[in-house]
């Protein structure tokens, strides 16, 4: 048998799938590098915008001097400067959808449960606010709106071409990548934060666009700002191997400071709420604080970098670190807690360098140990892999930064410390720390956040029999054979729902009461149904509870008596909850 005309077939039949499917990558890709242009570009406009505000309040600018321009600038100033930039930043808020800046908890969330969609107005928003927030003295990071912005213009770029939720999520991925590329100078780092935080898992599928994206953003970074690094770190070594205990403690003294800060901010927003201020007016009161911290210690307003080279080489004493650790957390929390836009992750680089040095100070006269600059590198990783959930990300941060081997391996001990004690605490990271104070629960996983975004309204039925308030267990049971259905509900003048019982509760009732036993007395209480917007999950689990297979569902749950609109069963929503996570792994990998 000639086998070659057999090979030939095959061959010519499967050429144009690989055809088209390397076509369609080719272009997937070429876009990702577009997308890594784009947003490079934009973040790079973010930072000259910053600069721009600052030259406005201050007369100049710089980010890594800019405790220097506070000192010399005249007090009236120090505190107008974060008031004014307040209050801009809250009358921005009045026309921003949900009175609230976006930032990556929103990209977290848009990626695990919103199939990647985001509203690029929130972008835009974010990005002015930030712009407004910073320059002005609030101390926190431009990396959180950067990102968000770069992931509001893959958002959009999907939208406007038809993107399945697969793609739309590699391209968002892409847009995370750039932004932190092009703020930091850090493209590995980029990649690895956009997968690991943002994007949640790897494949090779999404991999390589968010290369692609970053390779494009640290083309135009290096393009405006050349190749230095945004901190300049000398050659830090470590003394001997048996201070690793010690990195430890740095870990662990991390997390329990990021924890502190998250109860911080959660008891500033609270006081807020018991407030009668207005929220638009929150940040303008928060900056008065801020610049008032700002008049006595300079080190608590803006970015934070100067309060980083300094920790760096050692030119702080424990004295001087504990007061700039204490003014800034406040000034801190007091701006992430009113409503200033900005991100957490250059104050966890702060915030971190300056632990890590005062842990140093505080040991090193008890036992020789590696230079302070080491510990601060250490702090640095440990709680930017608290705050931020991302253990991986953060150990490459500090190697491309520092491109020592050495502090690497001291700063992979201390970040695994660190997020240890987060996962043992009610917050895993600030991140999520946010999505959950908004219902968002990504640490039960991924799968359960998507089953609680499915609601139960496409499965309502109307495979059931109405009864009258008189019928007898008899008449219910002759009904539902007439009918071919097996549920009963009863329901008031005004169609509100009063009772259910299925044929087998029937049954069972007349077999020890008797037929003649009304059916109003037999059915399931009032209370024992689910709203139209429950989701599989909870739908799922009233059902357990109950012991049901099935659930009455009316118009809305907390305000009973309320409208009947059908019964769910439990053979359909377990049929829509595999659904989902079927959906969501073909999402993942590319399969159908």
């Amino acid at each position: 048998m000639n086998k070659r005309p057999v090979q030939k077939t095959v061959v010519r039949r499967l050429k144009p799938y690989y055809e088209s499917n390397i076509s369609q990558r080719g272009r997937f890709f070429a876009l990702a590098a577009l997308v890594g242009l784009l947003v490079g570009l934009a973040t790079i406009g973010l930072i000259e915008m910053i600069g721009a505000v600052q030259r406005a309040f201050f007369g100049r600018a710089s980010e890594a001097d800019f405790a220097s321009i506070v000192m010399q600038s005249p007090l009236w100033l120090v505190v107008l400067a974060p008031a004014l930039g307040g209050l801009l930043v809250g009358l921005l808020l009045r026309f921003v959808h949900g009175k609230r800046y976006h930032g990556i908890a929103d990209v977290i969330e848009a990626c695990a449960v919103r199939g990647a969609r985001m509203d690029v107005r929130s972008g835009v928003s974010a990005a002015v606010a930030a712009a407004v927030s910073l320059g002005s003295g609030a101390p926190v990071g431009r990396e959180g709106p950067a990102v968000h912005i770069g992931a509001s213009i893959s958002a959009w770029i999907a939208g406007k071409l038809g993107f399945s939720q697969s793609d739309s999520l590699t391209l968002l991925g892409c847009g995370a990548a750039a932004a932190v590329t092009a703020s930091f100078n850090a493209p590995i780092a980029g990649v690895l934060f956009a997968l690991e935080v943002v994007v949640g898992y790897y494949t090779m599928r999404v991999f390589a666009p968010v290369v692609l994206a970053s390779a494009a953003s640290v083309i135009v970074r290096r393009s405006f700002y050349g190749s230095d690094q945004v901190f300049d770190f000398s050659s830090f070594t470590l003394s001997s191997h048996w201070e690793l205990p010690v990195f430890g403690v740095v870990g662990i003294s991390c997390a329990l400071f990021v924890l502190a800060l998250i109860f911080l901010v959660r008891w500033i927003q609270d006081m807020w709420a018991f407030t009668p201020v207005v929220n638009w007016l929150q940040p303008a009161l928060a900056g008065v604080l801020i610049g008032t911290l700002g008049v006595w210690m300079p080190h608590a307003m803006g970015s934070g970098y100067q309060s980083i080279e300094m920790a760096l080489h050692g030119q702080m004493l424990p004295l001087f670190l504990l007061s700039v650790l204490l003014t800034r957390t406040v000034a801190t929390a007091m701006a992430l807690g009113s409503g200033f836009a900005g991100g957490v992750f250059t104050p966890s680089l702060v915030f971190g360098a300056l632990v890590g040095a005062l842990i140093w100070a505080l040991l090193n006269p008890l036992m020789p140990l590696s230079s302070q600059g080491a510990y601060a590198i250490v702090g640095m990783g440990a709680l930017a892999s608290a705050m931020l959930g991302a253990p991986i990300s953060t150990v490459l941060i500090v190697f491309e930064l520092t491109a020592n081997y050495e502090v690497t391996i001291a700063v992979m001990l201390a970040a695994a410390m660190a997020s240890t004690v987060m996962q043992l605490s009610p917050h895993t990271s600030y991140f999520r720390w946010q999505l959950s104070r908004r219902g968002v629960n990504i640490t039960s996983g991924r799968d359960q956040s998507l089953l609680r975004t499915r609601t139960i309204e496409s499965l309502v039925k109307q495979s059931y029999t109405k009864i009258a308030d008189e019928d007898k267990i008899i008449d219910v049971q002759r009904q539902l054979s007439a009918e071919r259905n097996r549920i009963a509900i009863l329901t008031d003048a005004e169609d509100c729902f009063v009772g259910s019982a299925n044929l087998r509760m029937l049954v069972a009732e007349s077999i020890e009461h008797g037929f003649d036993t009304p059916a109003r007395d037999v059915l399931g209480p009032a209370n024992r149904c689910i709203g139209v917007q429950t989701n599989l999950v909870a739908a799922l689990q009233e059902m357990a509870e109950n012991d049901m297979d099935y659930m009455p569902v009316v118009e809305d749950r907390d305000e009973l008596p309320s409208v009947l609109r059908g019964v769910v069963f439990r053979d359909d929503v377990l049929r829509s909850y595999y659904n989902v996570i079927r959906a969501a792994r073909a999402e993942e990998f590319g399969v159908n």
